[in-house]
């Protein structure tokens, strides 16, 4: 049996039938820093009425039991972006959101000038434009295991990200666990190697940086797309109606 079909052997449900919601919330009349901000929050689900119809195609559920079922999250993440041409400073922006994101925004930004930080201007293939910021990613522990916290970024990503210089993170536990410095540092490596598979590559003081105006994590979600086809394929096979 390949990894493919171990992997979906394991899952209840079928992978394809996943969609994604965005949500953003802005007023009429801006205040503080929403000119310069978007927060994106992204929900990963499966919805009631679709899983319902999906199982009643190959099960023998009762009416009952199908009406009972419920939405399933399988992942919840959080973006920003950040205008560089807005009304307000881009660093001060960033600063009045969270500290995450003040600490990458320190990073890559020159904090007094209000532009890119020269080494980070230096390693984009073409720096003008907004810049996005993943910060939240929170995949359910059902769903962890099969490949989907790339698959489901990088959609995420090709989504938000049009005319977006770079999208930037720090890798690290974001499920609220409280973990020692070992684990930390742990955690932050092994999402870093997962975020790779997308296209992100370390930059500066644990940030990674995907340039989108490069080929290769276009590339790299192609891939990761193909993988997730094949995921939800085997578990078809596995699941006749």
């Amino acid at each position: 049996m390949t990894v493919v079909a171990l992997q979906s052997a394991q899952l209840l449900v079928d992978p394809s039938l996943i969609s994604l919601a965005y949500h953003h919330e802005h007023p009429v009349q801006a205040y503080e820093f929403e000119d310069s901000l978007e927060v994106w929050t992204v929900t990963a689900r499966i919805d009631a009425d679709v899983l319902a119809e999906d199982m009643a195609a190959y099960s023998d559920m009762d009416q009952e039991s199908l009406d009972a079922v419920q939405d399933i999250t399988v992942s919840r993440m959080s973006f920003v972006r950040v205008r560089m041409f807005g009304p307000d400073h881009p660093f001060e922006a960033m600063d009045s959101y969270t500290g995450d994101v003040a600490g990458i925004g320190e990073v890559v930004l020159d904090v007094a000038g209000g532009g890119w930080e020269p080494a980070f201007e230096a390693a984009l293939a073409h720096p003008v434009g907004d810049l996005l910021v993943m910060d939240r990613v929170v995949l359910e522990p059902a769903w962890r295991g099969f490949g989907l916290g790339p698959v489901l970024a990088g959609a995420e990503i090709r989504h938000l990200s049009q005319d977006c210089v770079a999208v930037v993170c720090e890798p690290g536990s974001a499920d609220g666990r409280e973990l020692t410095a070992d684990q930390d540092r742990e955690a932050a490596a092994k999402l870093g190697r997962v975020w790779v598979q997308i296209g992100f590559e370390p930059f500066q003081d644990g940030v990674h940086v995907l340039d989108c105006h490069r080929q290769r994590p276009q590339d790299l979600l192609a891939e990761r797309l193909e993988e997730f086809s094949a995921l939800c394929s085997t578990w078809r096979e596995s699941h006749p109606r």
